[in-house]
């Protein structure tokens, strides 16, 4: 009465037998690769499914000996963990026993086999410091180092250098998925590289005071022809215009300092009115035109500028 057939339907009262599943805190297979398996749980009962990351034990190891070449293992050389399901590993150096300068480099490998290895980057715990080895160490240090594994199939430290002592480390494999650690940046001050034209000056504006000269009735002032230079470092060319007459004034350019072109149409300026006008430094010459009214000027201030980039 329990045993029931391919797509059977529940009904009330149906038997059926009490499933048992195995603990395996080591995430060991159980089955060969197309055989029969059973249903695992880790350490706290809990099903391993996708939906909560396995749980590792901590890799420990020893270093005892001098492996100065990625080549062939020595023993006491190396602590090996491996990462193909983890995400990202912390690396700590425990407090016994005793040592005395033992340096270390982290590395990893893409493959299974004790080969092919690099340089890695890892993350002081308590710094912004990024490190590829240890350094010289006589003590254990008050942190640890944090590295992203999501694509390695392994990871190590390798003692390249040693005079006394074991040095104990322990690794801890973290499998929930997480951003890559950030490569920290330094925070003092950084290289720089290459070269750069100076061309911007120190402040934001070349201004030019053009004129205070009172026009008289239908006077023209020509500004002094203002050069942005060859290697142009100005956005905009303004001019702003006040009198106690109505006039008009506008801007002109020029790419030779010899034929000038209209930049902005005349514009209308009243008595005892303040204007301004702005152009887009197109070309490497520029200059303002006044022309008064029908009434002689008593106030007259006519200024111009060349805006930074």
């Amino acid at each position: 009465s329990s045993i029931y057939s391919e797509d059977s339907p529940h009904v009330s009262g149906a038997k059926g037998v009490f499933i048992l599943a195995v603990r395996d805190d080591l995430d060991i297979a159980t089955a060969e690769n197309g055989d029969y398996s059973t249903l695992r749980t880790n350490e706290e009962g809990r099903l391993k499914v996708s939906t909560k990351p396995a749980l590792y034990p901590d890799v420990v190891g020893d270093i005892t000996a001098i492996q100065s070449t990625i080549g062939t293992p020595v023993a006491g050389g190396t602590v090996i963990a491996n990462v193909e399901r983890a995400s990202n590993v912390v690396m700590f150096c425990t407090p016994n026993p005793s040592f005395s300068a033992i340096n270390c480099t982290f590395e990893a490998s893409v493959q299974s086999t004790d080969e092919n290895w690099f340089t890695i980057q890892a993350v002081r715990t308590n710094a912004n410091t990024i490190e590829t080895t240890t350094g010289n160490l006589s003590a254990a240090p008050a942190y640890a180092w944090e590295m992203s594994v999501n694509a390695y199939a392994r990871v190590r430290v390798r003692c390249t250098a040693r005079t006394s002592g074991t040095q104990s480390w322990r690794i801890k494999l973290g499998t929930y998925a997480t951003e890559p650690i950030p490569a920290s940046q330094v925070t003092t001050a950084q290289p720089i590289s290459g070269s750069v034209t100076a061309n911007s000056g120190t402040n934001g504006m070349s201004a030019f005071a053009d004129s205070v000269a009172n026009l008289g009735i239908g006077a023209t002032f020509t500004g002094t022809s203002r050069d942005g230079g060859a290697t142009q470092s100005f956005a905009r060319f303004t001019a702003r215009a006040f009198a106690n007459q109505a006039g008009t004034f506008r801007i002109e350019q020029s790419a030779n300092n010899t034929d000038w072109r209209r930049a902005t149409p005349d514009t209308a300026l009243a008595e005892n009115e303040v204007k301004e006008l702005t152009v887009f430094a197109t070309s490497r010459y520029h200059r303002v035109v006044y022309v008064n009214g029908a009434i002689a000027q008593t106030i007259f201030i006519i200024n111009s500028a060349y805006l930074r980039i």
